[in-house]
């Protein structure tokens, strides 16, 4: 059936109170975190395909996404770049959608659109958007992620992720503004989730920042985070140190990432704890009221 602009075949039975985890590429996706993730999250779930849009053409530049010919069982066939859409069934609720964001060059406002469609057809209640990005960090320390959690409450660890507002003024994708509308439009809990990835490597497939980012769903879903790309990614980032033994530029850099995480870390370590905004917001309200009543009965 043609939900928005995708072609979506809805699963038998029904997914239950399902989670969308999305990726969006090539924005955020530095080092292709948000699709080595996905593809792992479909492997250990057997998520099969139940969408992807109808005509890719009125979205994307075919002269920028180049279409690719493969030899499949013997015969050539052209794949197409397209945004797809994955289903993958747990053991109990909440099951996973999987969604393969390719970003629009063209008609991004129907794009989102049609995401929003799809979301609300298929009755997702949580919105998770995980990428990697470039920052001054070292390849010799633990890889931080933040994020922001709106409309509900993440573990108190949470795998280390440091959640916040986030700050950030300048360019990015219309794509992005799904986060703000399936909150707003469909009420959904929103999740974003970005691992910062040395800025000197610029792997095409960084496994140890996909690597991170599992670990955090993990904490989320139960599944084991003893995969694949947990030893990929520390094969990857051994292999560095040795080769910069002949790069004193490179030395000096990563010995000022060091210092400057070290420091920043020994920082957090001895801030006081803090309320979450919307709990300093409640406890506000509460102490403007009169002997202390909210007003609300029980």
């Amino acid at each position: 059936m043609n939900t928005g602009f995708f072609e979506l075949n809805a699963p038998e039975p029904s997914l239950r109170a399902p989670h969308c985890i999305a990726m969006l590429r090539p924005w955020v996706n530095v080092g292709n975190v948000g699709m080595i993730t996905l593809n792992r999250l479909a492997k250990a779930y057997g998520a099969e395909e139940i969408g992807r849009l109808d005509r890719p053409g009125r979205f994307y530049d075919f002269t920028r996404y180049r279409p690719e010919i493969r030899t499949e069982d013997g015969e050539r066939r052209v794949t197409v770049p397209n945004s797809l859409i994955f289903a993958a069934r747990r053991d109990g609720a909440p099951d996973l959608v999987l969604l393969h964001m390719l970003e629009p060059q063209a008609n991004s406002e129907d794009f989102n659109d049609s995401v929003i469609e799809v979301l609300k057809t298929l009755g997702v209640r949580r919105y998770i958007l995980a990428g990697g990005m470039y920052d001054s960090v070292p390849h010799s320390r633990p890889l931080q992620v933040t994020g922001s959690a709106r409309g509900w409450e993440p573990p108190p660890d949470f795998s280390g992720v440091k959640l916040s507002r986030s700050n950030y003024q300048g360019p990015t994708s219309m794509a992005s503004q799904l986060s703000e509308r399936v909150r707003t439009e469909l009420g959904l809990e929103t999740l974003s989730l970005i691992v910062h990835l040395p800025m000197y490597l610029k792997l095409d497939d960084d496994y140890a920042g996909a690597a991170r980012i599992l670990k955090v769903l993990s904490s989320l879903y139960g599944f084991s985070s003893d995969i694949p790309e947990m030893a990929m990614g520390a094969q990857q980032y051994a292999q560095v140190s040795p080769a910069m033994a002949h790069n004193p530029q490179l030395q000096e850099m990563v010995v000022a990432f060091e210092r400057e995480y070290d420091q920043q870390q020994a920082t957090d370590r001895g801030r006081e704890p803090s309320l979450s905004p919307e709990i300093e917001e409640f406890l506000k309200n509460v102490e403007s009221e009169p002997d202390g009543q909210s007003g609300q009965s029980g």
